[in-house]
This record gives structure tokens, C-alpha cells and sequence, in this order.
């Protein structure tokens, strides 16, 4: 007797899953808790112990920890709690789900994770910087699973889907409140330490988000299929291929949209002007691409 085959499971389907949600959601947390981990590393080792305030909720508590002396994590974890409820009201439920899992994680393991290393160094540049990063990391991975570590996260996205106010200016106005309150506590380095903490912070979550760097091309030429046959054989990417007509001369063409990684664009000019040397082509930033993106098969 034959045994039942296992279904294929695509590494893809972690961050867009199609099937196999047990498995799914299973990385997802095991995901969420390392960057929960990362993050309680990155407070606890580097920022809290040089004064050095994060953004957001996390910088809020850690403030409040150097003059009430309260566990970080305890207040993070309470002054997510009426956030959490906005949340739920206004977000999806999945996403809740999984920044819940995320606060209270990152709660706990602030509180209780202390590895008690001395760091190699002292300056309060590099420990700001890689401290941001840690929690860049830590952020990053939670976010590309579909959560968030809380905080101005709930906040920001809940103006936003009420009153269509930008994501990036409310958490840039509360940050800014937390960077003048370090400001006038620690005093201006402190604060100024603060803010590259954060800029290493935001820019490491964006590098995350956006780690394949994918690009769309749009190639528009009466020699479409042709072009399209060459991208799949020699780069191995898939194409769709859009029927069309110049507005100026009425003369059928076609158009090619592609998406690749910003690596593989000089072989595609290359491809594209060796068919046509008078092929147009306009590529595109690309934030996100949901389904399989991936090389053809040989």
C-alpha cells in the first residue's frame, strides 16, 4: 500500500498563506517570540542601561522606569491594554491575535530575559545604533509576519483606518514628544542619542519589509511575445503580456509586465534592446508582490 503523500509546503505561504494554517500560524509565533526575544535584548543590554530612549510605547515605559523604578515590561504590557481594545475595534482580528501574542511576549521577556554581558564598548553612538537596530530586527520580523510589537503600531493604524491621517505622522508626533522629554531629563545628547537610535530603528524595519528589493517592469514593444519568451529562458521569470495600441500612431503592440529583483534588471534591458532596439521601459518600485514569486522551473 502506498503512502499519502505530505503536502508541499512553500516557505512562501508563511508570510501569504494559501493552506497548511496550523503549520502557518506555528512559524508565525515561534517568528513572533525570536523578535520578541531580540527586542527585550536590544532594551535590557543596550538602550535602558545607557539612557537612550526607544520610540514609542517602549520608550514611554522606560522613561517612567527611570523615575518610578516599575519593571519596563509590566508598564508596556498595561499601557497596551486600552490600545489592544482600539485594536480590536478597528483592526482585523488576526492581526490582533498576533500583536497580542507579541505584547505580551515582549512583556514577559523584558522582565525576565537579563543576560547580564558588559558590552564591549561604552560610546553612546554605537550603543544607539546597534540597539536601534536590534529593535529594528526585532519590529521587522514581527511585522512581516502580519503583527505588531503594539504600541503607536495600534495607535497609528487605528487614526489612520478612522480618519485617514498618515501612519507615519502619528508615530513621528508621539516620538518627537519622546525625544523632548529625554531632552529635558537626560539632557540634549541623551535626546539627540535618542533619535539615532530610532532612525537605525525605522530604517532596519523598512530594509526588512522590503528585503528582495522586487522591482516591476512595464516593456512595451511590438515585439512583446518575443521579449517575453527570452525573460522566461534566460531569467527565468514569468511574464504578462497586456495587448495594446499607441495613442500617437494607432499601431498595435504589446506590453510586458514583469516583476524581478533589482539584480536582474541590466539582463533585462539587455534582453529587451537586443529584440528591440527601440523597446520603452518603465521600472517600478515594488512594495509587496502576494503570491509565488520565484524563478521558472529548468
Amino acid at each position: 500500500m502506498q503512502s499519502p503523500r505530505l503536502p508541499r509546503i512553500d516557505v512562501n505561504d508563511v508570510f501569504h498563506p494559501k493552506g497548511h494554517w496550523l503549520f502557518v500560524y506555528s512559524v508565525r509565533i515561534v517568528i513572533i517570540l525570536a523578535g520578541c526575544l531580540i527586542g527585550a535584548v536590544a532594551v535590557n543590554s543596550f538602550l535602558a542601561p545607557a539612557r537612550i530612549l526607544p520610540g514609542g510605547v517602549t520608550g514611554i515605559a522606560q522613561l517612567l522606569y527611570y523615575f518610578l523604578h516599575v519593571p519596563i515590561g509590566a508598564v508596556y504590557f498595561l499601557l497596551n491594554i486600552p490600545l489592544f481594545v482600539l485594536g480590536y475595534r478597528f483592526l482585523g482580528k488576526r492581526f490582533v491575535l498576533l500583536t497580542g501574542i507579541a505584547v505580551v511576549a515582549f512583556s514577559a521577556f523584558t522582565d525576565l530575559v537579563h543576560l547580564g554581558f558588559h558590552l564591549p564598548t561604552t560610546d553612546p553612538l554605537l550603543i544607539s545604533l546597534y540597539g536601534g537596530v536590534l529593535l529594528g530586527i526585532s519590529s521587522g520580523l514581527i511585522i512581516r509576519v502580519g503583527g505588531s510589537s503594539g504600541g503607536t503600531d495600534i495607535l497609528s493604524l487605528a487614526i489612520n483606518r478612522v480618519t485617514g491621517r498618515s501612519v507615519g505622522g502619528v508615530s513621528f508626533g508621539i516620538n518627537l514628544l519622546i525625544v523632548l522629554a529625554s531632552m529635558s531629563v537626560f539632557g540634549v545628547q541623551a535626546g539627540l542619542y535618542s533619535l539615532v537610535s530610532m532612525f537605525a530603528t525605522s530604517r532596519v524595519i523598512n530594509t526588512l519589509m522590503n528585503f528582495q528589493n522586487r522591482k516591476t517592469a512595464l516593456i512595451v514593444s511590438p515585439r512583446a511575445p518575443e521579449i517575453a519568451r527570452a525573460i522566461g529562458t534566460r531569467l527565468g521569470r514569468g511574464s504578462t503580456l497586456i495587448q495594446a495600441s499607441g495613442t500617437y500612431t494607432n499601431a498595435a503592440t504589446g506590453v510586458l509586465m514583469c516583476a524581478l529583483t533589482h539584480f536582474e534588471l541590466s539582463e533585462l534591458r539587455a534582453i529587451c534592446t537586443e529584440i528591440d532596439p527601440h523597446v520603452f521601459i518603465s521600472v517600478l518600485e515594488t512594495t509587496e508582490i502576494v503570491g509565488h514569486f520565484r524563478r521558472l522551473p529548468d
